[in-house]
């Protein structure tokens, strides 16, 4: 089990084009801990899924999709993720794969699962207790790996990508998801949900609430290499814009999967992870004008180990969090060997937006996920591919960073998602 503490200064090269190496400081902060956590949760011992989404809602109340093999199951914890109770099944008896939630900053739970033909959606306005549903939230025929991205005042945006094209689509509600209207330039393919065309798959999205943005993230291939890519609305969906940060030079991780958030002052942040030879790395990008001009990329682990799925959460400004899947060899994550232990690293910053940021590293997780390789090529993978794409992290509102993520470990022959808290209120 990993758990050493490493702070390092991300040294800025003072352009967008290479990546900014590391520079070790053991000396930094000697005192600090490295195990963040005090205690880990299993939110339903029985099993389930991978890919787990945390929500929480204003009043701590938290929330976190799971089972999908059991119908897409949503947990809830009133006491902070020590116990949890499964409270629905929101979209049954549709069919249910890549389930994802999210919660609102109204405390709306919002949840989504994918129909291949359509997205199955379902809301709750009163945690978790009720929800209203629809079968039928359509982008285009034959999507896949929808999320669901809501602000405020029943007001969300549902994201997609559709297969064989990799064209990314976009729809919104205004009416707690009853009805969802497809948003794009009407002269784009389709005539109404296509964002872009010529990407890769995608990440997510977030709002950037003191701006009114908001962002989906994504792999852009259009110029011919792999790098975290984005389209973002600021005129509530009626024009999208395209961009990408600067990536490192080196090949997609996988799916290569990006991730986002924005801070509470409105700088947003992008993460990713990039294979260089044999050896992984994660990195993130900031921009302080809502992505229309980016600094990085910035190299967030400590340079050991194999590192794949980021995971990001923002708090107060320049406050980030970013979490990681890292093994203790230094391998392609389908190369580690069985002896291979996985852990859920933790990198956070309090200074993102200084020239110069200082990452401090540790462990999120009070025992080890996983053993063994990790295979990160989406269906095309024959075996090993047991946490599927993603996890997630989220500022508690004490400013505490809380996780949900995969575990082999803690429940024998039973894949379970696992929830845990930082001890300190690292993005407040």
């Amino acid at each position: 089990m990993r758990h050493v503490l490493v702070a390092s200064v991300l040294l800025l090269a003072g352009c967008v084009g290479g990546p900014v190496e590391t520079a070790s400081l053991p000396d930094l902060l000697p005192e600090l801990p490295a195990l963040l956590s005090e205690w880990a949760s299993v939110i339903d011992p029985a099993g389930g899924h991978g890919e787990p989404s945390l929500g929480v809602a204003p009043d701590g109340t938290l929330f976190v999709n799971g089972d999908g093999g059991r119908g897409g199951g949503v947990y809830r914890s009133t006491d902070g993720g020590v116990t949890w109770e499964r409270v629905a099944t929101p979209v049954e008896p549709m069919p249910n794969f890549d389930p994802d939630l999210a919660v609102d900053r109204d405390g709306n739970v919002w949840f989504s699962a994918l129909n291949i033909a359509c997205t199955a959606t379902a809301v709750s306005r009163d945690h978790g207790d009720s929800w209203t549903s629809n079968p039928a939230a359509c982008n285009t025929p034959v999507s896949d790996r929808q999320y669901v991205i809501p602000t405020e005042g029943g007001t969300a945006y549902l994201y997609s990508h559709q297969l064989p094209t990799f064209y990314q689509m976009a729809a919104k509600t205004t009416d707690y998801g009853q009805t969802w209207i497809p948003t794009a330039p009407i002269e784009m393919p389709d005539h109404h949900v296509l964002v872009n065309g010529g990407t890769g798959w995608g990440g997510g999205g977030f709002w950037n609430s003191a701006t009114g943005s908001v962002f989906f993230t994504w792999t852009d291939t259009r110029e011919g290499t792999a790098s975290p890519g984005f389209a973002v609305t600021r005129d509530e969906g009626a024009s999208w814009t395209m961009g990408a940060a600067a990536a490192a030079g080196g090949q997609q991780l996988g799916l290569g999967l990006v991730v986002g958030a924005a801070d509470e002052a409105g700088n947003v942040y992008l993460a990713w992870g990039e294979t260089l030879d044999d050896s992984t790395a994660v990195y993130f990008a900031v921009s302080t004008d809502d992505g229309a001009t980016w600094r990085g990329p910035i190299r967030v682990d400590d340079g050991t180990g194999s590192k794949v799925f980021p995971a990001i959460a923002a708090g107060s400004p320049g406050k980030v969090a970013i979490a990681y899947y890292e093994a203790d060899e230094p391998a392609y994550p389908s190369d580690v060997s069985d002896e291979g232990r996985w852990n859920v690293t933790l990198a956070w910053t309090q200074d993102a937006l200084a020239d110069e940021p200082i990452f401090v590293r540790g462990t999120l997780n009070p025992s080890p996920v996983k053993e063994g390789p990790i295979c990160i090529n989406g269906t095309t993978c024959d075996g090993d591919r047991e946490f599927l794409d993603y996890f997630q992290v989220r500022r508690l509102p004490d400013g505490r960073v809380g996780a949900v993520y995969n575990s082999l470990l803690d429940v024998e022959d039973r894949l379970v998602a696992v929830y845990a808290p930082t001890r300190d209120a690292i993005l407040a």
